[in-house]
């Protein structure tokens, strides 16, 4: 019997393999399967993630849902880390090496190491009693807040009062996790809406 060339090996797998990935996209096509993903896909070059948040002063939520928060299409907030579609606790971010510090000061908000200034109120700094506080995904950050970037499917808690509130522990677990559903990594969730921001906000 006649033995394959190594060419004609190479050619013939190459060929199986370009045949063997066309089923797969007609498979998906056909079931209409999204497969994408901006953080596990290498192949698409715009960044898209989402991350959790709530902000509290002592037991008071910070309500960041007013429309004036929201990106939109005729209302631009911030380009690239911004609110939208009415959701205040939830951050689309669209550049890489965004801070939240940066995010919460496209919304008025200014975050320091110790410091929190809430809109345009007084400054709520760090002291003896009282302190500013940060938590990612149920862990106390310790490096310096302003370095703090978000990445996909973080959950974030910014608080300001006493370090000793027996309430700070709810607050941390309590912190939804909405973000995975708009980036599509709980595909179990279901397919999010469409996000009306006014950019690319589709995955």
């Amino acid at each position: 019997m006649k033995q394959n060339t190594p060419l004609q090996t190479i050619v013939a797998f190459v060929l199986g393999l370009g045949i063997g990935a066309g089923f797969v996209y007609m498979f998906l096509q056909a079931n209409d399967l999204d497969y994408t993903h901006p953080i596990a896909d290498p192949t698409d070059d715009e960044y898209h993630v989402h991350a959790d948040f709530r902000i509290y002063v002592q037991d008071t939520q910070i309500d960041l849902s007013d429309d004036k928060f929201m990106t939109t299409g005729s209302h631009l907030v911030s380009e690239h880390a911004h609110l939208h579609d009415g959701n205040g606790e939830v951050k689309h971010i669209h550049a890489e090496n965004v801070t939240f510090a940066q995010f919460l000061n496209s919304l008025g908000i200014t975050l320091t190491d110790t410091c929190l200034t809430i809109f345009d109120g007084t400054p709520m700094c760090s002291e003896q009693s009282q302190e500013v506080l940060l938590y990612v995904n149920n862990e106390l950050y310790t490096k310096p807040y302003s370095l703090y970037e978000p990445v996909d499917d973080d959950r974030i808690l910014l608080y300001y009062g006493d370090p000793q509130n027996a309430n700070i522990q709810s607050y941390v677990e309590e912190i939804p996790n909405d973000s995975c559903y708009y980036s599509g990594t709980c595909p179990e969730r279901g397919i999010a809406p469409p996000e009306n921001c006014g950019l690319t906000c589709e995955l």
